[in-house]
C-alpha cells in the first residue's frame, strides 16, 4: 500500500498530466509498478467538403494504420498558417505514411482563393466544425499515430517538428494511390457479405461487386438485401469518385486526377463499372494540354525539391525557365504566384 505522502505525490502527478481537450479527460490510472491508460474515443473528422483528396471523405477508421496531422488553420491570415513547412512535411513524410488533413471554418469559396496563390499539395477541409470538437483554437496542429491516439497537439501552425512527426510514423503505411477505391462500412456484415466488406475496405472494389453480384443472383431476405445496399454503395462511391477527378482536372490538378484515375482503371478494368474510368483515361492520354500538364507538373515537382535543397537564388532562374516553357498550365500558375512571389518567405 502506499503511503500518505507518496499518494499526495501521485495525485499531484496525475492532476498536472490531465489535459482538459474540449472533448474528454484523458484519464490515466496506475496499476503497481505498471502505469496503463485507458484509449480515449477521437471525435470524428468533418468537413462540408474536401479539396485536394478523391475518395470517399476521411475517417479515423478509412485512415487506420496511418499516421495522421491535423492542421487547424483560417485563410485572413494565411502567413500564420506555415504553410511553407506544411509543403515541406508533406513531401518529405507522405511516402512514410503520414496524411496531412487542414481544416478550417471558413467556405469552400474562400479557401479556393487561397489556393489559387499557395499550391498546397494535401487535403483541404472546409466549412469544419472541428476546432470547437478537438478543443483547438484558430491555429494548431494535432498528431496521431498509426494506431489512432492522439500522439501530440501545439496551440500553433508551426509546433511540430521533424522528430515528432519521424516518431508519429513509425509502424505507420503509405496510403497510395489506390486510396480513393476504398470504402468504409460502419454496418455489421453478415456471414455472407464478410468477404465484400474486407474487400470494399482493400478497395478491391471489382473483387467485392463480383461477391455481391453473386449474392443477389441466388439470395433472397436480408442477405439479398444487404448485397444489393452494399452493392449500390459500390457504384455511389464511384460515380462520386467520378466526379471528383473531373473537378480535380477543371482545377489543374493533373497528377492528382491521373492517380486516382490509374488505380480505378486498372482495379476495374475487367468489370463493367470500370467502363467511365477506362473511357476517361484514354481520352486524357490524347489530350494534349493535360499531358503538357503532366510533364509540367514533373519539372515543378524537380523544382520544389531543388529549392529546400539549395534555396530560393540557386533556383530563381530555373523558375522563371519552367514559367516560360508551360505557359497557360496550373503548375506554372503555381510556380508563379507562390515560388517567384516569394510567398513562403
Amino acid at each position: 500500500m502506499l503511503s500518505k505522502k507518496r499518494v499526495q505525490v501521485y495525485d499531484r502527478a496525475v492532476r498536472s498530466a490531465i489535459r482538459f481537450t474540449g472533448v474528454s479527460l484523458l484519464l490515466l490510472s496506475l496499476t503497481g509498478a505498471h502505469g496503463t491508460a485507458p484509449q480515449v474515443d477521437l471525435p470524428p473528422l468533418q468537413a462540408d467538403k474536401w479539396l485536394n483528396w478523391v475518395g470517399e471523405d476521411p475517417t479515423l477508421k478509412g485512415l487506420e494504420g496511418r499516421a495522421v496531422m491535423l492542421h487547424f488553420f483560417v485563410c485572413e491570415e494565411p502567413k500564420k498558417s506555415n504553410w511553407l513547412g506544411m509543403i515541406r512535411f508533406h513531401r518529405e513524410f507522405v511516402d512514410r505514411g503520414l496524411v496531412i488533413l487542414a481544416v478550417t471554418p471558413e467556405s469552400d469559396s474562400a479557401v479556393k482563393q487561397l489556393l489559387d496563390l499557395y499550391p498546397l499539395p494535401f487535403a483541404i477541409g472546409t466549412g469544419s466544425a472541428m476546432a470547437g470538437s478537438w478543443g483547438m483554437g484558430t491555429y494548431g496542429q494535432i498528431l496521431i499515430d498509426h494506431q489512432g491516439e492522439e500522439f501530440y497537439r501545439v496551440d500553433a501552425s508551426n509546433g511540430v517538428w521533424n522528430g515528432k512527426l519521424r516518431k508519429s510514423v513509425n509502424g505507420s503505411r503509405p496510403v497510395g494511390g489506390a486510396a480513393c477505391l476504398q470504402i468504409t462500412v460502419s454496418l455489421e456484415p453478415l456471414r455472407g457479405t464478410k468477404r465484400a466488406v474486407q474487400a470494399m475496405a482493400k478497395g478491391e472494389l471489382a473483387k467485392a461487386l463480383g461477391y455481391l453480384e453473386a449474392i443477389q443472383a441466388k439470395e433472397e431476405g436480408e442477405l439479398g438485401a444487404q448485397a444489393k445496399m452494399l452493392a449500390d454503395k459500390t457504384h455511389e462511391h464511384l460515380a462520386s469518385v467520378l466526379k471528383q477527378i473531373e473537378e480535380s482536372l477543371s482545377a489543374g490538378e493533373a497528377v492528382l486526377a491521373q492517380t486516382a484515375l490509374d488505380a480505378l482503371a486498372k482495379g476495374l478494368k475487367r468489370h463493367p463499372a470500370g467502363k467511365p474510368f477506362l473511357e476517361l483515361a484514354a481520352k486524357l492520354k490524347d489530350d494534349e494540354a493535360h499531358q503538357t500538364e503532366l510533364e509540367a507538373a514533373k519539372v515543378y515537382d524537380n523544382l520544389v525539391e531543388s529549392f529546400f535543397r539549395m534555396g530560393y537564388g540557386k533556383n530563381e532562374k530555373r523558375f522563371n525557365t519552367m514559367v516560360r516553357d508551360f505557359p497557360g498550365t496550373r503548375n506554372a500558375e503555381k510556380m508563379r504566384n507562390y515560388w517567384l512571389g516569394m510567398l513562403w518567405r
